[in-house]
């Protein structure tokens, strides 16, 4: 019996199966048809050229990057054959006091312990006679015909030679580099060999008018594998770096590896917009490179004079939050970065800017945060009087500062604050932290002035209200309320009740640096 013909199920199955084929068949013979010229342009509508767009950017950036090997004297009778050391070095700088998650940690995925962390590091050993030598290797690129070369600070800070190479030709042999300027600030080095090759800069490109997203590419002397790129996206901007108080970051997930330090990274332009120079080893895909921008700014000076000077007006500054806002009865649109300390004898003191000033405008022009205050003040002339306007006590203030040249930078005694040996007295308000009053063995131990008054926080509760409000052993307490503290009667007198007090604080940040932040101690954050 033919049970097809019988089973209305079956027949429907079959007529659906016939209908789906000779549907196959009709596209098939559609496509089929076609010239040869509607079949390119339909699979080119479908594979756009913009995906093979990093070979030709490939081919236009490698040409113009270099690989840079520096020697230097091995010292305590350490050698490291052929190691790329330059982003251990700089990272042992850096970030050796940023362990822990969300941190930056060493060089070799260490946080904060230096020495518990390298069970799994290559450990060196004793220098071989006929090795008293070390060597590190980055990467630079060429940004003038005449031979000058980009690269970092930290790739030629300790070396006494230089090698140059242009090319991976086995018969290349290596260029003599001289040093023509260093930025050590900026982790920029300015580099002059003198060649017969044809040399063909990278074009510098505006950082400024990055946005998030825009593909980049990465190339670089990895490892010391030699010419490479990797690509990626920016992925986001104004990262703020422990030890780069000048810099602001770009942050991109175009992988970036030892070797690749000085190297550029570039748009699709084919325009150096950053040097790579920074990785977060504790995590994948988030490199760093220092905006393109603000190199060109100091790249006249390291031209001319081989070193950068810049401007300096003596205060420290942090920025605006709701909560200080709030404090300080401010109106809740201003924007601008809040003064938490002034240096004595320093521009800022002389012009007659106070704790607790907003900072509006500097020079004539809109200051929104205290990255943009140090950019501009950094790029004023030395000795330039100029005009800055601050917010004080409910109105605008037109003040003139004269500007004077940055130090190099001072560092503080980074030491723990003497234990309490005594029993803490007992508070009006649980506070959630001990203090004690300054004396002077603690002021010694703190690297501060004889004449400095305030408390020291001893001791911080986990989860109470210091603790939630961001305090921290260490930080010295010298206002509440804008109001000067010399001992711990002094700041009970003020601390009554339980509600909210801003307090201006000094502390000691990772690098040993002494510096001054506002903190809203609030009783009722939770």
């Amino acid at each position: 019996m033919n049970h097809t013909k019988s089973n209305p199920i079956v027949q429907f199955i079959l007529a659906v199966n016939v209908i789906v084929i000779l549907s196959g068949v009709f596209l098939l013979s559609g496509n089929f048809s076609k010239t040869p010229e509607a079949t390119t342009a339909f699979a080119s509508s479908v594979t756009p050229n913009a995906a093979n767009i990093f070979v030709g950017l490939a081919k236009k950036a490698v040409p113009s990057v270099v690989n840079i090997s520096t020697f230097s004297s091995a010292r305590g009778g350490q050698y490291r054959p052929g190691t790329p050391d330059d982003f251990f070095r700089f990272f042992e700088d850096m970030f050796r006091n940023r362990g822990g998650a969300g941190g930056y940690p060493g060089p070799r995925g260490g946080g904060d312990d230096d020495e518990g962390d390298e069970e799994d590091a290559p450990r060196p050993g004793p220098a071989p006679k006929n090795a008293p030598r070390a060597m590190s290797l980055g990467t630079g690129f060429i940004i003038d015909s005449t031979g000058l070369i980009l690269t970092n600070n930290h790739v030629v800070a300790e070396a006494e030679e230089i090698k140059i190479i242009f090319t991976e030709d086995e018969d290349e042999k290596p260029t003599d580099g001289q040093v023509v300027g260093r930025d050590p600030e900026l982790d920029l080095a300015l580099i002059r060999v003198k060649t017969n090759r044809q040399l063909v800069p990278l074009p510098l490109g505006d950082s400024d008018t990055l946005e998030v997203g825009e593909y980049v590419m990465a190339v670089g002397n990895p490892f010391g594998q030699g010419h490479s790129v990797t690509h990626g996206i920016i992925s986001a901007k104004q990262r703020r770096a422990p030890d780069f108080q000048l810099a602001n970051y770009l942050q991109t997930d175009a992988p970036i590896n030892p070797g690749n330090s000085g190297g550029p990274l570039v748009n699709l332009k084919g325009e150096v917009i950053g040097i790579n120079n920074a990785i977060h080893q504790g995590a994948q895909g988030i490199g760093f490179a220092i905006p393109i921008s603000l190199v060109k700014t100091v790249l006249p000076q390291l031209r001319s004079k081989g070193s950068v000077s810049r401007g300096y007006i003596g205060v420290g500054i942090q920025e605006l939050t709701p909560q200080i806002t709030t404090k300080l009865n401010l109106p809740k649109n201003l924007r601008g970065p809040i003064v938490t300390e002034i240096r004595p004898g320093e521009p800022a003191d002389k012009a007659g800017l106070k704790p607790y000033d907003v900072i509006l405008e500097f020079n004539g022009k809109p200051v929104k945060n205290g990255a943009e205050l140090v950019s501009k003040v950094t790029a004023t002339g030395i000795d330039q009087s100029v005009p800055i306007k601050v917010w004080r006590k409910g109105g605008e203030q037109n003040l003139t500062i004269k500007i004077s040249q940055r130090p190099n930078g001072q560092q503080a005694a980074n030491k723990e604050p003497k234990k309490n040996k005594k029993d803490p007295k007992k508070a009006h308000v649980d506070t959630g932290m001990e203090v004690e009053t300054l004396d002077s063995q603690t002021k010694k131990e703190l690297g501060m002035k004889d004449s400095a008054t305030g408390i020291v926080v001893t001791n911080v509760a986990y989860g109470g209200a210091a603790d939630r409000s961001g305090l921290m052993r260490g930080d010295v307490i010298i206002e509440v309320d804008t109001k000067t503290i010399k001992d711990e009667d002094d700041f009970y007198s003020v601390v009554k009740e339980k509600k909210s007090y801003l307090l201006r604080v000094r502390r000691v940040d990772p690098r040993g640096t002494e510096v001054f932040q506002v903190v809203v101690l609030d009783f009722n954050k939770k």
